[in-house]
């Protein structure tokens, strides 16, 4: 397997999450020194600890997001290590951020960084509560609906490449919803699509390679190869 990253966009995206934390803990310094020398500013305090709590929550996200590792793409190009050769995996270079391409079509990976028990009943999401979570300083995703976010992300992936390609019969794009922690564990009814850990991927995609009756060609690979990377090969 061949893996595509856009370097360059980690690289970003890592140092706004460092510059971020970095100006929320001066504006907090600032509000701080301001409501010792002047305690009648009451405003400029108040302001400096909301800018400043925006900020490091921000902040937050992006480290756990860009700049702590093993970094979502990290973890799944290590997990579908060892699959065959014709397959590539691209990282933050298409609508959808994960995408895998191979003679058995495109998967989407929907990635999600939360810990601890996930339950879905059929029709709720749960996670226990935490106070880390809720003011958002832990990092981790708002659970919302995985599968629906899952979906939406192969739609856009389709219709962008229906625009590119609009002479090509695109493959069916078959999204799964992928939590990427070590620590976590799933208590998930049938859902529509798969909703799995990082460790069950390997053999889910191998699985579906092997039954897989109307494999791509390598002209259909390569023609959606191409209008995935385009003129983007300096960000890889």
């Amino acid at each position: 397997m061949e893996v595509f990253l856009n370097k360059r966009k980690v690289r970003i995206n890592s140092s706004v999450g460092r510059w971020t934390s970095l100006a929320g803990l001066a504006v907090l310094i600032v509000g701080m020194v301001v409501s010792f020398r002047n305690p009648q500013l009451v405003w400029v305090s108040l302001t400096s600890l909301v800018v400043g709590f925006l900020a490091s929550v921000i902040g937050a996200y992006y480290a756990n997001h860009w700049t702590r590792s093993p970094r979502a793409d990290e973890i799944l190009s290590q997990a579908l290590k060892g699959i065959s050769n014709k397959y590539h995996l691209y990282h933050y270079l298409l609508p959808a951020k994960h995408v895998l391409l191979g003679p058995a079509g495109l998967f989407v990976f929907r990635t999600y960084l939360n810990e601890g028990r996930i339950a879905y009943d059929g029709k709720k999401w749960k996670q226990k509560f935490s106070w880390a979570r809720a003011l958002g300083f832990s990092g981790q995703d708002a659970l919302g609906d995985p599968v629906q976010d899952a979906l939406y992300d192969a739609q856009r992936l389709q219709r962008w490449l229906e625009r590119r390609l609009p002479h090509h019969k695109i493959p069916t794009i078959d999204p799964f919803v992928v939590f990427v922690r070590d620590n976590i564990e799933l208590a998930v009814e049938e859902t529509a699509i798969p909703v799995i850990s990082h460790k069950q991927l390997k053999r889910l995609v191998r699985q579906i390679d092997k039954e897989c009756t109307d494999p791509l060609d390598e002209n259909a690979l390569y023609d959606i190869e191409q209008a995935a990377l385009g003129d983007r090969v300096s960000d890889l």
